[in-house]
């Protein structure tokens, strides 16, 4: 259910993200690697470990939005919580 859950969570992301306004493009292009990585990191997660720097860089992206975009760092912050209750 998790990982249902996490799916979701990053299609509201990115759907955060493609309406958000005014998103600088070397911000965008974090969260869009940051977001790519979580899918990889989901395929291989049955093979177990935990990707510190993946939810490290998805707090990053998530921090710099925090002023001017509220939605996209809720979104980010749901997102983490679920990497984290995944063990990704």
């Amino acid at each position: 259910m998790e990982k249902q859950q996490l799916h979701d969570q990053l299609a509201a992301l990115h759907g955060a993200l493609r309406d958000a306004d005014a998103v600088d493009p070397e911000a965008r292009a974090l969260l869009q690697q940051v977001m790519a990585d979580i899918r990889s990191a989901l395929e291989r997660s049955e093979q177990g470990g935990r990707s510190e720097s993946l939810t490290e860089r998805l707090r990053v992206a998530a921090r710099r939005f925090e002023g001017t975009h509220p939605a996209l760092t809720a979104a980010a912050g749901r997102v983490i919580d679920t990497l984290s209750n995944l063990g990704i």
